[in-house]
């Protein structure tokens, strides 16, 4: 599976959906908040939409090393 070239689509729990999202944007949305916890998605390899935690907590693909620094030692 090239998850680069996945696309994603959005639906609330009102049932209002948006997207599609090439899967660079889907994941600049979902590190800056813009996507709800309580959410559901759908992406073009998959049949069903499903709650967007269930999906980031099991599919193995967001689990990538961060590229964000370590936040600062304030002490």
């Amino acid at each position: 599976m090239d998850i680069d070239k996945r696309t994603w689509m959005i639906k609330s729990n009102t049932g209002e959906t948006q997207g599609p999202f090439q899967e660079n944007v889907f994941q600049e949305k979902l590190r800056a908040g813009e996507i709800p916890f309580y959410y559901f998605l759908k992406s073009d390899q998959m049949e069903d939409w499903r709650p967007l935690l269930d999906v980031v907590s099991n599919d193995e693909t967001f689990r990538r090393a961060s590229t964000m620094p370590p936040p600062l030692d304030r002490n």
